[in-house]
Parts: C-alpha cells; structure tokens; sequence
C-alpha cells in the first residue's frame, strides 16, 4: 500500500491517499478541505478513488469531501453506523465554525465493529472506537492503522465536544488498538506518524 498524506484546513487535518500500487484502486481518508495536490496525484498516478473513507464526522474531517465527490463522482463515502447523527447535524459536528459553512453528509456505505472492505487488493478492517466521538472508528489494514482523532502521537483526542467520553476513549485504545501488533505504524488524524509499540510504552495519557 501507498500512503501520501496532505495537511487540509484550517485545522491542519492529516488527509491520506492510500492506494494499492499494484492494482491502482485507491481510497482517501478524511479530507478536511478540498486539495487540489491529492487530486492532481491520484490522478497523476493514474489511481482509481473507490471510497471516500471518514474515520468520524468533525467538520475538519469532512470539509472537502463534496469537492472530491466531483472530481471522483464515482467514490462511496464510508463512515461508521453510529457516527450518522454527527455527520448530518452542522451544528454538532461544528462544520460552520470550522469551515465557514454547514457541511450534511450521509454515507453511502454504513460500517460496524470488525467489517471489511477489500480495496484492490487491500483488506481493510474498521474497528469502532468511540470517545472522541460515538461514531469514531479507526482503519486498520495488516501494518497500518488510520487513527483518526482516536490516537495521537503521544497524546490522544479531546473528549469536551458532542458525543465526547474520555473513559470511553482509553477504553477504545486499550481494548481496541493495543491489541494490534507492536510494529503497526500509526497515521494519525492531526500531526506525525508513530508506532503502536511507541504508544503503549509512552503514551502518557494511557
């Protein structure tokens, strides 16, 4: 797998064009504002966006989601069953404050804890995750892991908006992530890469 991260928004979103190089079918994950650059790359790169993946519904994560609708008309867009609230209602995913307007969106596909979606011919597994929201979900497929606003660097996500439960987000983390093996590299929602190995030692907030 290809991963190429983007920095979109005002709030600096990690935004991630991940594809398979040997088939050419590819996804991106949570684009907080629409970037020309991903698209001029995948296009570039001759990749075919299938999905348009949201780890949760926060209106830095799904700004530019219409803009990349229109450039690959034919993606779906994913999210989590109980992160549908969050991503139709403005006022809760805070999308006015964050970009400038209210954002509604609706997937296409519903996920749960533990379904699947093969990519090419990458096999993504979508782990349930709430805390920093009741919809969040992480991506993780055999050596990567898209933590969304789950997992940080050293830190973890706020929990003091909508939908927001610190004991359920170590939970999530301790239950759901760290299970995973050690060598697992971390692409987080917001700031540098890390290793899950480097999360359970240090991670002071776990």
């Amino acid at each position: 797998m290809k991963v190429d991260r983007f920095i979109t928004g005002a709030i600096q979103v990690n935004t991630y064009l991940a594809y398979d190089e040997k088939t050419g079918v590819g996804f991106i994950v949570d684009p907080g504002a629409y970037c020309p650059e991903l698209t001029a790359k995948a296009k570039g790169a001759g990749v075919d966006i299938k999905y348009i993946i949201l780890t949760h519904g926060h209106g830095d994560h799904i700004g530019g989601v219409e803009g990349h609708l229109r450039d690959f008309p034919y993606a779906k867009i994913v999210a989590c069953a109980d992160e549908a609230e969050m991503l139709a209602d403005a006022g809760h995913n805070l999308s006015r404050e964050v970009c400038g307007r209210p954002v509604s969106l609706s997937a296409d596909i519903w996920v749960h804890d533990g379904d699947t979606l093969k990519v090419g011919d990458i096999d993504l597994t979508f782990i349930h995750t709430p805390g920093h929201t009741e919809g969040g979900m992480c991506i993780y497929t055999k050596g990567y892991l898209f933590s969304g606003d789950t997992l940080f660097r050293l830190s973890v996500g706020r929990t003091d908006f909508y939908g927001g439960d610190y004991n359920a987000l170590i939970t999530s983390i301790k239950e759901k992530i760290f299970p995973l093996p050690d060598e697992t590299i971390v692409f987080p929602g917001h700031m540098g890469f890390t290793k899950l190995e480097d999360e359970k030692k240090g991670n002071p907030f776990v």
